[in-house]
């Protein structure tokens, strides 16, 4: 029950530097404030950790994949999301055809 989403802790050096500088940074917990093109790319980055069985899909699923890249269309006039759309489809297809081989 915190507004933060996180809290990021990271050192860096500047180039001509010798002594690395702290940085720290509170993000807020601004969930609703997502845009279309970051939940769609969010969208994007699952599939792809699906695809590679990544533990960091998380609970992930074609299924979810495709409600969330849907629901985040927004304008696309060359058309390359709802391509993304059929794209993840053909996977869900080619999912439950294996399921159903192995049966």
């Amino acid at each position: 029950d915190s507004p933060e989403l996180m809290f990021v802790k990271l050192r860096y050096k500047r180039p001509d530097g010798d002594t690395s500088m702290p940085l720290e940074r509170t993000v807020p917990d601004r969930v609703g404030a997502l845009s279309e093109d970051f939940r769609f790319a969010a969208s994007v980055a699952a599939f792809g950790m699906i695809l590679r069985s990544s533990p960091h899909a998380g609970n992930a699923t074609l299924e979810s994949v495709t409600a969330w890249a849907k629901a985040s269309l927004g304008a696309d006039p060359s058309g390359y999301r709802h391509e993304f759309v059929q794209l993840v489809e053909a996977a869900r297809a080619l999912a439950a055809t294996e399921e159903d081989d192995e049966r």
